[in-house]
């Protein structure tokens, strides 16, 4: 029973670890010109459900919503901003991963 407690808590370690927030074109610049960048989450065994929000300049980001793990989002202010991915997971405490994201001026 210890083995198992043991091999299921390392295998939740290890998702947590790997599961964060990533830009569909990690390389490309983010500018504030209409254009939609995507953001996506690997699938967590055990989420319920995936809720995206924004935070930055006021107003100066909107989303697009693909799918659960996987949103757009088009810029329309230049600064700094955080995307952010809350899972509600099926036995815990939701869990809160984020991606700072710097968009330019065109």
């Amino acid at each position: 029973m210890k083995k198992l407690l043991f091999i299921l808590f390392l295998s939740f370690v290890c998702t947590s670890i790997h599961a964060q927030v990533k830009a569909n074109s990690p390389s490309t610049p983010v500018y504030n010109n209409g254009d939609s960048y995507g953001y996506y989450i690997d699938e967590i065994p055990g989420a319920v459900s995936y809720t995206w929000s924004v935070v930055g300049p006021s107003g100066g980001a909107l989303i697009w919503p693909a799918w659960d793990t996987a949103i757009d989002i088009t810029f329309s202010k230049r600064g700094m901003y955080d995307v952010i991915c809350t899972v509600e997971m099926d036995s815990g405490p939701d869990q809160l991963y984020a991606l700072s994201v710097d968009v330019y001026e065109e």
